[in-house]
Protein backbone atom coordinates (compact mmCIF):
# COMPACT_ATOMS: atom_id res chain seq x y z
CA UNK A 1 0.00 0.00 0.00
CA UNK A 2 1.01 3.50 -0.99
CA UNK A 3 0.69 6.33 1.04
CA UNK A 4 0.39 9.39 -1.05
CA UNK A 5 0.26 13.37 0.32
CA UNK A 6 -1.03 16.41 -1.50
CA UNK A 7 -0.22 20.12 -0.36
CA UNK A 8 -1.81 21.62 -3.30
CA UNK A 9 -4.57 21.46 -5.85
CA UNK A 10 -3.22 23.32 -9.52
CA UNK A 11 -6.20 22.85 -12.36
CA UNK A 12 -3.87 22.21 -15.77
CA UNK A 13 -5.87 22.18 -19.23
CA UNK A 14 -3.20 19.38 -20.56
CA UNK A 15 -1.49 16.62 -19.17
CA UNK A 16 1.98 18.11 -17.53
CA UNK A 17 5.63 16.08 -18.58
CA UNK A 18 6.64 17.98 -15.68
CA UNK A 19 5.18 19.94 -12.54
CA UNK A 20 3.42 23.31 -13.00
CA UNK A 21 4.33 24.12 -9.09
CA UNK A 22 7.97 23.02 -8.72
CA UNK A 23 9.23 22.03 -11.99
CA UNK A 24 10.06 18.38 -10.80
CA UNK A 25 10.00 15.66 -13.06
CA UNK A 26 8.96 12.86 -10.31
CA UNK A 27 5.19 12.29 -11.23
CA UNK A 28 3.00 9.79 -11.17
CA UNK A 29 -0.44 10.13 -13.34
CA UNK A 30 -3.63 8.83 -11.90
CA UNK A 31 -2.24 7.97 -8.67
CA UNK A 32 -4.88 9.90 -6.94
CA UNK A 33 -8.65 9.59 -8.39
CA UNK A 34 -9.70 12.72 -8.69
CA UNK A 35 -13.70 13.75 -9.52
CA UNK A 36 -14.61 17.08 -10.63
CA UNK A 37 -18.64 18.49 -10.60
CA UNK A 38 -20.67 20.58 -9.85
CA UNK A 39 -21.31 18.86 -6.55
CA UNK A 40 -19.99 15.78 -4.95
CA UNK A 41 -22.83 13.34 -6.32
CA UNK A 42 -22.56 14.98 -9.09
CA UNK A 43 -19.39 14.56 -10.39
CA UNK A 44 -17.36 13.06 -12.98
CA UNK A 45 -13.48 11.19 -12.90
CA UNK A 46 -10.93 13.20 -14.68
CA UNK A 47 -7.25 12.49 -15.35
CA UNK A 48 -4.68 13.63 -13.09
CA UNK A 49 -0.86 13.82 -12.27
CA UNK A 50 0.55 14.09 -8.91
CA UNK A 51 4.48 15.34 -7.99
CA UNK A 52 6.10 13.38 -5.80
CA UNK A 53 8.47 16.24 -4.84
CA UNK A 54 6.09 18.76 -3.82
CA UNK A 55 2.57 16.86 -3.47
CA UNK A 56 1.20 19.01 -6.08
CA UNK A 57 -1.95 17.50 -7.88
CA UNK A 58 -2.68 18.60 -11.19
CA UNK A 59 -6.18 17.91 -11.89
CA UNK A 60 -6.64 17.67 -15.65
CA UNK A 61 -9.26 20.05 -16.94
CA UNK A 62 -11.07 23.10 -18.70
CA UNK A 63 -13.61 23.74 -16.06
CA UNK A 64 -12.55 26.45 -13.26
CA UNK A 65 -15.62 26.92 -11.86
CA UNK A 66 -16.56 22.94 -11.09
CA UNK A 67 -15.56 21.09 -7.23
CA UNK A 68 -12.84 19.04 -7.05
CA UNK A 69 -13.01 15.56 -5.10
CA UNK A 70 -10.61 13.45 -4.05
CA UNK A 71 -10.54 10.00 -3.79
CA UNK A 72 -7.65 6.98 -3.13
CA UNK A 73 -7.04 4.05 -5.54
CA UNK A 74 -7.30 0.56 -4.83
CA UNK A 75 -5.23 -0.81 -2.17
CA UNK A 76 -3.88 2.91 -1.58
CA UNK A 77 -4.45 6.09 0.28
CA UNK A 78 -4.45 9.73 0.16
CA UNK A 79 -4.31 12.31 2.60
CA UNK A 80 -4.29 16.17 2.27
CA UNK A 81 -1.48 17.98 4.00
CA UNK A 82 -2.74 21.02 6.65
CA UNK A 83 -1.78 24.65 5.58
Amino acid sequence: MVHYFINKIKRVSNRPSKCVNCGGLDIKCDAVLATIGPSEANADYVPSVLCLSCETLMVITTHSELIIGIHHTVGNQVSMRSS
